[in-house]
């Protein structure tokens, strides 16, 4: 199965300057993120050549706009998603937002992203069909639809439509909590299963999370391969 892409770079500079032309003529809001995870929205009041977006600056801001500091900063087209890292300035009563590494968010959702060989993503079991239990497993891909994990032959005894709790952790980001059903179970050589867990979206408010996380693990890999 094809692999899930929703962090696809716009290079060529004339695209990237008629996107934020058309972005200007809508609404022009930039929301800008800092390490905290804390949100400011920004109107926009024009862009200048050099892929600057002069915005202006509420009086209220308790960000810390220093030089060195690093923001991601995302925005929309309609219903599509843009994402570029930018280092502010501020003047007066305006705030500069330079517009560098900018990307097109693609929302395919009945794709999975399959991990990075040799990155740390786990998938852990804490309730089997609401039983409390503890099962650390290695998660092989995922999507906001569900995942696939690769456990031990022998951890526990599995079967179709078992009820699974868990949490997922990816890098060091947050973990997320998910709910989900056993609905695939294959062997993996002599010795682990392979199972596809579909999550139960009725129990499941991490879809966002999830697309976010995986957003910013394509993000990490992306500058690596860059560095």
């Amino acid at each position: 199965m094809e692999a899930l892409v929703i962090f696809k770079a716009v290079n060529d500079s004339s695209e990237q300057q008629m996107l934020l032309q058309r972005f200007l003529s809508t609404d022009g809001v930039v929301h800008l993120k800092d390490k905290s995870d804390r949100n400011l929205n920004l109107k926009v009041v024009s862009i200048n050549s050099s892929l600057h977006l002069k915005c202006h600056l509420p009086t209220d801001v308790e960000f810390n706009f220093n030089k060195s500091n690093r923001f991601m900063a995302t925005f929309y087209i309609g219903y599509e998603k843009y994402m570029f890292e930018t280092q502010p300035s501020i003047s007066d009563n305006t705030i500069s937002l330079p517009v560098t590494e900018l990307f097109h968010l693609q929302r395919r959702r009945n794709f999975r992203y399959t991990m990075p060989r040799n990155y740390s993503a786990e998938f852990v079991i804490s309730h089997l069909n609401q039983k409390a239990c503890s099962h650390t497993t290695k998660l092989l891909d995922i999507n906001p639809e569900g995942c696939a994990i690769e456990i031990p032959h022998d951890a526990t005894n599995l079967h179709m439509d078992d009820l699974v709790q868990a949490e997922v952790f990816i890098g060091d980001r947050e973990p997320i909590t998910i709910q989900g059903m056993i609905k695939n179970i294959r062997p993996q050589g002599h010795s682990h299963l392979v199972l596809g867990i579909e999550f139960i979206h009725t129990a499941l408010p991490s879809e966002d999370q999830i697309v976010a996380t995986i957003t910013d693990l394509q993000r990490e890999l992306y500058f690596r391969r860059a560095a």
